[in-house]
């Protein structure tokens, strides 16, 4: 790893070699020694810039969040229609295999689990999720007042049974027991009963 001039230029480095080794090696494999010599550095060294592990990881975690809300948010921002926009929103969190959303969505469930010990990834945990939920609620508002969708339930309600089901199919798909494309199907038939629009038009 270069030297950088200054302290945050050497911590995103740090960040980007932790989110590599959690992604490809899990909890197990990013130990302080692991990222150390990952990043060709010393132990001491990383501890200089992070004496508390828990907070590289942390930084790690609201990296990843910031950088999958972003993604997420830009790549349905220009879909015209609500529906579509839905549709692709839904998809983006199916994590297939060799995909931007697959290696966040690992990063992510590797982190989460420190979120019972760690109270800045707890609190970035909650701030996601609400980002996730007011994506959701957004395109939901939308496609009601088009009149594109006829929702069952309130907006939120309703953006809650989405992302709840886009969370509890993460783990099935990531660990090879569900086939990303049964998983969309899914996902998708759960919003499409709920909002009352055929979001599986168009698919096999």
């Amino acid at each position: 790893m270069a030297r950088p001039r200054n302290q945050e230029a050497r911590k995103r480095e740090l960040i980007a070699v932790t989110s590599r080794l959690l992604i490809e090696r899990g909890q197990g494999g990013a130990r302080l020694v692991d990222i150390a010599e990952a990043a060709s550095l010393t132990p001491a060294a990383v501890s200089y810039y992070y004496p508390d592990l828990a907070d590289l990881y942390a930084d790690t975690y609201e990296t990843a969040i910031a950088e999958y809300s972003t993604r997420r948010r830009e790549h349905v921002a220009h879909v015209a229609s609500p529906v579509e926009r839905l549709t692709e929103c839904i998809a983006l969190g199916v994590p297939r295999t060799g995909t931007s959303s697959h290696a966040a969505t690992v990063l992510l469930m590797e982190l989460s689990a420190l979120a019972l010990r760690q109270e800045r990834i707890l609190a970035s945990g909650v701030e996601f999720e609400a980002e996730q939920l007011d994506l959701f609620s957004e395109i939901l508002e939308s496609g009601a007042r088009a009149g594109a969708m006829r929702l069952q339930y309130d907006v939120l309600e309703t953006a809650r049974a989405i992302l709840a089901v886009e969370d509890g199919i993460a783990i099935p798909v990531t660990a090879g027991r569900l086939p990303a494309d049964d998983a969309l199907r899914v996902s998708l038939s759960v919003a499409s009963s709920l909002t009352g629009a055929n979001l599986l038009a168009g698919r096999p």
